[in-house]
């Protein structure tokens, strides 16, 4: 059963029938009643707590010592919207826009759909937060329309990555952001210097975390909790206390493995939607008085000493900050499938256009890489399912040379059955190489050797893929040329950039037929910060 129709199934009752019965939501007043909380807890600041003795080891600094997080979370608390310059606003709007319509595209997978059944029996139906797909205009709280929305948007593999951090931040703090924003009632600059909190708060926890944490560690999931935790702090307006222990208690749930992979299964989305959920979670419960732990990073107990097997990135945490934000460090997605993919993808189209190599004549190729490419991309075997082949680079290669292209609506369970993909998925060989692994993950770049059946060898790298910050997406309506060649304008039908072309094939792929509503999306989404209340972005 698919989500629209699941959801119209548990409006036939109405929402009460199968949302449990709820109360409003408790006033400030009631909840300072529940237990007599203040806003900040009456213990000494968090900032400046006393060293606690375990053993001969001190797991805090002295009252006088700030900690590389004391510091991010200062910056966090205290950034307004007008502190932001005009192209990092941009920017948000525009990977806004794109998890919109990634969230859109996914919202029938089955795995959105087993948690809107758990929202159903879970989640109360009297919140004010948005569920995707939600013809009837369900609501619910926004831990639960978080958990669905951040699942949808992250299960097509068109979602962004920011690639310092190896994590995809769209997908986790824009749906926990707009879920609060809408709870709260919250303005669109509200909600977008919310989200510009999120992204960088989260990107350096996953920058700090670092490469050997990657191997095992989805890091969109253990950096993205903390982002999370750090946006929705932002909109309910907690103090710095108070948000390092949101972030201290996001930190404890931090989790995520790459097991999923080997058996295709749908942890991916678990993943993303547990961060949102969890983050959440910890926000409103240290708004209430709930603690966590200060240095939940750089703490002999804490991520990094835990979740990190070789060096950590210390200085990663508050370098730069208000200079270098990460939301412009980011990549749009343009093909359909795993990131680790795309330079290599970019790489051969540029080859077959240059050289005039069809895909029949394709012998063999090789592909020199980093090892996190091979680490992650070596784990699905040939891919079984839609979703696991595109983690293959043998059959995400083999859909490129054939279709010109790896888009959304090139990764189909008949391609997964077509016999001269799969012969040609086998002739593709990863291989380490040291050059391009030193400078990964600054820089993912992408290198193929092509093996002719007629002998001939050529070999094509790139520096950047097609939606890197050095060679973006455009906004508006461009011919874009990369190393010469025209690469994936196929997006860019009619007059419309690729941000908005591709914001409108997703839309197709989710079923909305009617162009108009997607252009209103758009629309709206790019004019965010004139929004006094973000509800009404899901149809």
């Amino acid at each position: 059963m698919s989500t629209l129709k699941l959801l119209r199934f548990l409006s036939i009752d109405g929402p009460g029938a199968y949302f449990p019965r709820c109360r409003p939501s408790a006033t400030s007043s009631e909840i300072s009643n529940l237990g007599a909380l203040p806003a900040s807890p009456p213990h000494t600041s968090l900032l400046h707590r006393a060293p606690l003795a375990l053993g001969k080891a001190s797991i805090m600094t002295t009252a006088n010592e700030q900690t590389r997080t004391d510091r991010l979370i200062k910056w966090a608390v205290t950034l307004k919207y007008s502190d932001i310059p005009d192209h990092v606003i941009q920017r948000t709007k525009d990977f806004f826009l794109d998890t919109l319509g990634c969230a859109i595209a996914g919202r029938d997978h089955p795995a959105v759909s087993a948690m809107v059944r758990f929202a159903a029996q879970m989640g109360p139906s009297c919140g004010k937060s948005e569920l995707i797909d939600s013809s009837q205009n369900l609501t619910t709280s926004p831990a639960f329309a978080s958990l669905i929305n951040a699942a949808a948007s992250h299960v097509v593999e068109q979602d962004d990555l920011h690639n310092r951090s190896i994590m995809h931040p769209a997908t986790v703090i824009f749906p926990a952001a707009l879920a609060v924003a809408q709870d709260l009632g919250a303005s669109g600059q509200e909600f977008i210097a919310a989200c510009v909190v999120g992204y960088e708060v989260g990107c350096r926890v996953g920058e700090y975390l670092g490469k050997s944490h990657y191997e095992k560690f989805h890091s969109t999931a253990t950096g993205g909790v903390i982002g999370v935790a750090a946006a929705v702090s932002h909109l309910l307006k907690l103090d710095a206390n108070q948000t390092l222990s949101a972030v201290g208690t996001a930190g404890t749930q931090a989790a995520g493995l790459w097991q999923f992979l080997i058996d295709a299964t749908h942890s991916k989305q678990v993943h993303t939607a547990k961060a949102c959920f969890d983050g959440i979670f910890a926000a409103y419960s240290a708004r209430d008085g709930l603690l966590g732990p200060r240095d939940i990073l750089e703490g002999p107990r804490a991520m990094g000493a835990a979740l990190v097997p070789g060096e950590t990135n210390p200085e990663a945490i508050d370098r730069n900050l208000g200079l270098d934000y990460a939301v412009v460090r980011s990549s749009f997605k343009w093909h359909a499938s795993c990131r680790h993919t795309h330079p290599s993808v970019d790489a051969l189209l540029h080859l077959m256009m240059k050289h005039s190599v069809g895909f029949d004549d394709i012998d063999s190729i090789r592909v020199p890489t980093y090892q996190a490419a091979i680490d992650v991309l070596g784990l699905s075997g040939e891919g079984d399912t839609v979703h696991q082949s595109k983690f293959s680079m043998g059959f995400v290669l083999a859909i490129a040379a054939k279709k010109g292209q790896a888009m959304i609506t090139d990764f189909t369970e008949e391609d997964l059955k077509d016999p001269s993909l799969r012969a040609f998925q086998k002739r593709v060989k990863m291989e380490f190489d040291e050059r391009i692994d030193a400078q990964f993950p600054e820089k993912w770049q992408g290198t193929v050797v092509v093996t002719c059946k007629s002998g001939n060898s050529f070999t094509e790298s790139v520096e950047f893929a097609k939606g890197d910050p050095e060679f973006p997406l455009t906004r508006y309506v461009s011919r874009v040329l990369h190393g010469g060649n025209q690469v994936g304008l196929e997006y860019s039908l009619n007059s419309r950039s690729e941000i908005e072309a591709k914001t409108h094939a997703l839309a197709r792929y989710g079923g909305i037929t009617d162009a108009s509503k997607v252009d209103s999306l758009i629309e709206r989404a790019w004019n965010l910060e004139r929004e006094m209340d973000v509800r009404g972005f899901f149809f």
